[in-house]
């Protein structure tokens, strides 16, 4: 049964192999997928780069569908963790939050453990639903604009450098730490 975090419509939009490239994720970098899910863009980036790779899940069923995976597809680099606490610091270059901010409690806690983790220079990338009735996604109230993200984000020292639409559900924002 095809997990409707796979759902085709889903993925041709949020085309995770071209989403990684455009981030400038290739051989050398290291990655943290922050709500990993069923790993689409875990193991997407898993044959970009030999570097450690970070899937990180609080759900243990995603982290089995994750292990399965891994297994399947040995991806040797991927690294399973249920918390972001437990990557180490100053170790991703490139972190991505697909459709995971919406749903968390603790934006400021999580955006603290992303400035701990990504090394200097880092890029943070953030995909969420657009904040209007779509075809796919959750109710429209329980969203965040980019502006809503982007407040969250600078007072933690994010700057956005970079806004593009991923199609009629997704967007996605790119940030860098100031320096």
């Amino acid at each position: 049964m095809e997990h409707k975090l796979e759902n085709p419509q889903r993925l041709k939009e949020l085309n995770p192999s071209e989403t990684l490239k455009n981030l400038g994720l290739g051989d050398g970098s290291s990655f943290c997928d922050i709500g990993a899910g069923t790993g689409i863009f875990t193991f997407a980036a898993s044959k970009l780069t030999n570097s450690n790779i970070y899937a990180v899940d609080i759900s243990t069923e995603m982290l089995e569908v994750l292990k399965v995976k891994r297994t399947e597809q040995n991806a040797d680099n991927v690294i399973l963790k249920n918390d972001v606490q437990d990557v180490p610091s100053s170790s991703c270059d490139i972190v991505l939050a697909s459709t995971v901010f919406h749903e968390l409690e603790d934006i400021d806690g999580m955006a603290d453990e992303i400035k701990r983790i990504l090394t200097n220079g880092g890029l943070l990338a953030i995909i969420e639903f657009h904040k209007r009735k779509t075809p796919i996604g959750p109710p429209t109230n329980h969203r965040l604009s980019p502006e809503q993200i982007d407040n969250l984000l600078q007072k933690h020292e994010f700057n956005k450098i970079k806004y593009f639409e991923l199609g009629e559900n997704f967007y996605i924002s790119i940030f860098t730490l100031n320096s």
